[in-house]
């Protein structure tokens, strides 16, 4: 959470201006493990987890085995 020093109280992130400055009395705003500049072209997104790659294999396999019972149970 974006913290003031100056002000002594807690900013939103989108409260904060895009050079890091406290809209209020604009001072430096120490970010708090959030980052506040936002430069054209640093548009990385991290890495995929990897028990998320797991979690959308194991529902692909749990629902392709419902489709084939679903038509199983359809031809009977």
């Amino acid at each position: 959470m974006p913290w003031c020093p100056q002000c002594a109280e807690y900013r939103a992130p989108s409260g904060v201006r895009r050079d890091g400055t406290c809209p209020a009395c604009g001072s430096m705003v120490d970010p708090g493990g959030i980052a506040l500049k936002v430069t054209e072209g640093d548009e990385r997104l991290p890495p995929v987890p990897w028990h998320l790659k797991v979690l959308a294999a194991a529902a692909v396999v749990y629902l392709s085995l419902r489709l084939w019972q679903g038509i199983a149970l359809l031809l009977r």
